[in-house]
This record gives structure tokens, sequence and C-alpha cells, in this order.
């Protein structure tokens, strides 16, 4: 879970940093406007990883990390296929791997029963 919560934190801080130092539009260069879209937006998907994990909302918090890490991967080759550039290519081994982790994670932390409603 430890890892989930730092990697995911990482992938928030990355996003965070690339606002703070090309503004609110830093993704200018992806190959398609969609692209810079969802790169903006991992930013708070990757908040909300972290938060639903920490309070305890895991089955929501990892079908929420799988969605990210498959798309993440999917348009980030893809990006690197329409701009012709190697220049994500040790990122995205990376991200390929976590990917891997993310997946072979859900097995072992997927609750065995959901949680039950709270009544008063």
């Amino acid at each position: 879970m430890a890892v989930l919560i730092v990697g995911f934190s990482a992938g928030a801080f990355n996003h965070a940093r690339d606002f703070w130092t090309r503004g609110w539009h830093p993704y200018r260069w992806a190959p398609l406007p969609v692209f810079e879209l969802y790169w903006s937006a991992l930013l708070f998907l990757d908040l909300a990883v972290v938060g639903l994990l920490i309070v305890g909302h895991i089955r929501l918090g990892l079908l929420l990390a799988v969605a990210i890490m498959v798309s993440d991967v999917a348009i980030n080759i893809t990006a690197t296929r329409l701009a012709g550039s190697d220049d994500f290519a040790a990122a995205l081994l990376w991200q390929v791997a976590f990917l891997g982790f993310v997946l072979g994670a859900v097995g072992f932390l997927w609750p065995a029963k959901a949680p039950s409603a709270v009544t008063d």
C-alpha cells in the first residue's frame, strides 16, 4: 500500500511541478490537445488515489489506480509514437514497471469482503 501511495504522490508532485514551472498550460507540445487535458488532470487523479487509499476506500482507490496507469501508459506510448521522439523512453519504462506493480498489487490488496454500510 505504501508503494502505491508514494508512487501516486510522486506522480502528483511531478504534475504540480509542471504547473508551477510552466503555468496553467504546461503541455503545449502535446501531439493532441486531449493529451494535455489528460496529463493536467493527472495531478488531481493521482491525489484522488492517494486520498482514497489513505482513508480506507481500498477498492475504489485500486480501481482508480489501475485505470490511471493503464490509460497513462497507453497515452504516453501513443504520444511518443506521434511525436516521433524517444524523449520519454526512460520515463515510460518506469511507468510500465509501476503499472505492472499496480496490477500485481491489486490481487494482494483487494479486500476479500466489501465494506459494510455504516448504520446508526
